[in-house]
């Protein structure tokens, strides 16, 4: 959905196409890759022991996802 609203508004200010697409990329491209960042992050938990990640998450799992995925409930 983020995404749409994005090239909606790249498209409705832009000159062109490709200058929309530029400046949607632009905008996009920090958020796509701190996204991509926490998830690989996040994933390395999958490699603890079951009884450890099981453990850490039923404790902080609900704390861990709100700080690492705070930024995401910004305007993007």
């Amino acid at each position: 959905l983020e995404d749409a609203v994005v090239l909606a508004d790249s498209l409705a200010s832009a000159g062109s196409i490709t200058e929309a697409l530029r400046g949607y990329e632009a905008r996009r491209r920090p958020r796509t890759d701190w996204v991509v960042g926490q998830t690989h992050r996040r994933d390395k938990a999958s490699g603890l022991p079951p009884v450890l990640r099981d453990t850490v998450m039923r404790r902080l799992g609900e704390k861990m996802f709100r700080s690492n995925y705070g930024p995401l409930f910004a305007q993007p």
